[in-house]
């Protein structure tokens, strides 16, 4: 049913010829004249106290468990950016900018920022996995040393599956706090991020679990599914009455 649902969403965009050049992102959340896709993902565990975000006072998230983290996509290009909201907070934010903040990657030598979207295809997956594995590598001068493993597999969440590529690091220990520990999975099909659990502890303990909950493409798109099934449904019955006859 998800991979029937996902292919109407798709056809009902390339009908509507509102699909971007591009290929390196999953077309249906590329903003249009339509508007803008939201992605939601449910905050399964949280600091209980507020996080400041980045350092030119920006200001602090205060999240609860069980509360919905929403991203409203601006751009889906080679710069991702859109509306972020986490509890009482909003920002307009690049991806980077996110992973960084929420800590989804890994800051090493080489950052691993992957954050909330990535890009798709075989190409593109094969990069990201490059730079996990030389974001955590041994080297001098890289203090987020560590051991990341990848894989393709599927993670399911919330009942239904994903086929997704999925990274685990772990630092090696530092002499001060708990060492980072992040697990991140995202769909293959869309490059959204499936499900999260990283931790850290430097002064207080950090540590955030995030799935995905719902994408919700503009209002308009859902009419065009909605009519996009319509007339697949009128083809088959009329497809059957003729042969039939």
């Amino acid at each position: 049913m998800r991979g029937l649902l996902i292919a109407f969403l798709t056809l009902c965009f390339l009908t509507a010829g509102i699909v971007a050049s591009s290929d390196d992102y999953y077309q249906p959340l590329v903003p249009s004249q339509l508007g803008n896709t939201i992605v939601n993902w449910r905050i399964v565990e949280v600091p209980e106290i507020a996080v400041q975000w980045g350092w030119t006072g920006e200001g602090a998230w205060l999240a609860e468990s069980g509360s919905i983290m929403s991203f409203t996509i601006i751009t889906l290009d080679e710069h991702i950016t859109g509306n972020l909201k986490i509890g009482n907070f909003t920002i307009e934010v690049n991806n980077t900018d996110a992973a960084r903040e929420l800590v989804l990657g890994v800051w090493g030598l080489t950052p691993f920022f992957p954050g909330l979207i990535v890009a798709i295809g075989q190409d593109n997956l094969g990069d990201l996995n490059d730079t996990a594995y030389a974001s955590a590598e041994r080297v001098q001068g890289n203090y987020m040393n560590g051991t990341v493993e990848s894989s393709y597999e599927p993670v399911v969440v919330g009942g239904t599956s994903y086929d997704c590529i999925v990274f685990d690091y772990e630092q090696d220990p530092t002499g001060y706090g708990e060492p980072q520990r992040t697990y991140l999975a995202y769909d293959t099909l869309t490059g959204v991020l499936v499900r999260a659990n990283t931790s850290v502890t430097i002064v207080n303990e950090y540590i955030l679990v995030l799935e995905i909950q719902s994408i919700l493409p503009p209002g308009p798109a859902m009419l065009l599914i909605v009519g996009g099934l319509s007339v697949f449904a009128i083809v088959v019955i009329v497809v059957v009455v003729v042969k039939r006859k």
